[in-house]
């Protein structure tokens, strides 16, 4: 069937014959979060609408009539500026939950071949201000800087963030503080900063500055900015460089982290119950970040292998891994041969998946591992993945509601071989 999209600025949206608009009625949402409709065997996508809204779209959208689920975005960036950063504001946050159910389930279905019924979702007590990171872009404007992020409809345009509210408050104390310091930024038309917070109650944080060639007042920007325990900066065409650090431990501020502790720490507790009902002697952890699943299953007496790219995150997990467990520093597709046999491998890949090596080398290891633990952040690439590795049948499918508010959401499937 052919696909089409909605324009609310353009004069190529879907028109009938006669070049009016056409009138649509919404039936689900999208894995990004339009809205999919359905006219004259078009499938249809259009942003912000909800299940159950009628639109009359062409060179403009507008919504006649109001669906169940639509409701009023409680950021003033949502609608005024575009933001790009959440796609489902205007559902309500059982709605979200159910269309995310449903596009693991299609999708699992569409890309990976894989019949499964709508999964549970696991969700948190706090749909709002649950971030410990936030990410934005920075633009000169005239003699000064704005921090913002980019409107959803026009990538090239970054708007001034006054707050984001599915962020905790105490980042952007942290921002306003590092705004303050703009006269020590790096020479640049533009950069890109993220704050991540490492306390639980301070606003201790870690910064990360990306883009400009020489940064000669990085020792001032960092003496400017009391909140920030640790600077990282990765200048044009080089790599990141730790560049000032009150950390009073090794904890890693650079390195991938959930951005929802909350729900992270629920996710990592299904992940090692699920791993343990196998009593395994011996577990992989592939992309293990830095080591929080592999040193609580490694404290059930199990020898752990946890392998990630990423040096500062392996040196903490290794760290804190008992005698009998290590921590590999590699990519996985050149270190998890060596590391089988395993009773069961944990698969935690960045939103691109794991590399066609990997599933190739689990498709032909003997003994297989009596389980797969996959969590991902990207229902596509885990289909995909899931299509590669056709020995292995689903045991069970988990959703975790990680991202209130957009179109993500993080899936675990336990896999285990067909013949079992």
């Amino acid at each position: 069937m052919t696909e089409a999209r909605a324009s609310r600025t353009e004069d190529r949206g879907p028109k009938t014959e006669d070049g009016s608009v056409l009138t649509l009625d919404i039936e689900s949402i999208a894995a990004g979060g339009d809205g999919v409709a359905r006219s004259g065997g078009l499938v249809v996508f259009t942003p912000r609408t909800a299940v159950g809204d009628r639109v009359a779209a062409g060179v403009a959208e507008s919504i006649e009539h109001r669906g169940p689920d639509r409701v009023e975005p409680e950021c003033a960036h949502y609608e005024r500026d575009r933001c790009g950063g959440c796609q489902l504001q205007h559902i309500s946050i059982a709605a979200q939950r159910d269309a995310k159910r449903r596009i693991i389930s299609d999708t699992l279905r569409r890309i990976g071949r894989r019949d499964v019924e709508l999964p549970e979702i696991r969700a948190g007590a706090n749909a709002w201000r649950y971030r410990r990171k936030l990410t934005l872009a920075l633009r000169r404007a005239g003699n000064s800087w704005i921090a913002g992020l980019h409107a959803f409809d026009n990538p090239a345009r970054v708007f001034a963030l006054n707050d984001c509210t599915i962020s905790d408050e105490r980042l952007m104390v942290v921002w306003r503080e590092i705004l303050a310091a703009q006269a020590h930024f790096p020479s640049a038309i533009q950069l890109r900063g993220a704050v991540r917070l490492l306390g639980a109650t301070t606003n201790r944080a870690a910064f990360v500055l990306e883009g400009g060639r020489d940064w000669p007042a990085a020792e001032a920007f960092f003496k400017a900015v009391p909140s920030l325990a640790a600077l990282w900066w990765a200048p044009e065409s080089g790599s990141r460089r730790l560049l000032g650090d009150r950390r009073t431990t090794n904890e890693p501020g650079a390195s991938f982290t959930q951005v929802n502790p909350e729900l992270a720490a629920k996710l990592e507790a299904f992940v090692v119950e699920r791993v343990m009902s196998y009593a395994p002697a011996t577990v992989v952890d592939a992309y293990s970040g830095s080591g929080d699943v592999a040193v609580q299953i490694a404290a059930r007496g199990v020898r752990v292998i946890a392998i990630e790219l990423d040096s500062e995150a392996s040196a903490w997990a290794a760290s804190r891994l008992p005698p009998g467990s290590r921590a590999v520093s590699a990519r996985v597709e050149d270190a998890l041969r060596n590391t089988l046999p395993a009773d069961v491998v944990i698969l935690n890949p960045p939103r691109t998946g794991v590399d066609a090596r990997v599933t190739t080398v689990l498709s032909k290891a003997a003994p297989a591992p009596r389980a797969i633990i996959y969590v991902s952040c990207d229902p596509a690439t885990l289909a995909r993945d899931l299509s590669r590795l056709p020995a292995w049948k689903i045991a069970n499918v988990t959703a975790f509601d990680m991202f209130p508010q957009t179109a993500h959401v993080e899936t675990v499937v336990e896999l285990v071989p067909v013949t079992a």
